[in-house]
């Protein structure tokens, strides 16, 4: 069974590279435009791995991850944020709500390295 990431960034070119890059034939990318969009396959879908941008518009990546883990099904799934702002400058709020995170830009192989540990199995 293939693993399914749910990606979530406002830029159509980094969605398309993420889904490039991270697709293969035991890995599914799904992509949502916005933190809203996100929360609509949450509830629809099961996912192993939230990868999100951090400034989107209406609900951004602090407001996706504390809503997702208010939910008792995702109160373990591994949250990564991909953010052009550095670690120190996110709320802790945020810290607490997520497992990781990534600096923009990453380059392929990082981001890839970071999901296979953060994926099951």
């Amino acid at each position: 069974m293939a693993s399914v990431i749910l990606h979530v960034d406002d830029s159509p070119s980094i969605r398309h590279w993420v889904t490039h890059v991270l697709t293969k034939p035991d890995v599914k990318v799904i992509s949502a435009v916005d933190g809203v969009d996100a929360l609509n396959i949450l509830a629809t879908t099961e996912i192993d791995l939230l990868l999100s941008d951090l400034e989107m518009p209406q609900v951004d990546g602090l407001e996706l991850a504390t809503a997702v883990r208010n939910f008792p099904q995702h109160k373990y799934l591994p949250i990564l944020i991909l953010s052009t702002r550095k670690a120190a400058d996110f709320p802790a709020k945020l810290r607490e709500a997520i497992t990781g995170w990534v600096s923009k830009p990453v380059d392929a192989e990082d981001l890839r390295r970071w999901v296979n540990r953060l994926l099951p199995g």
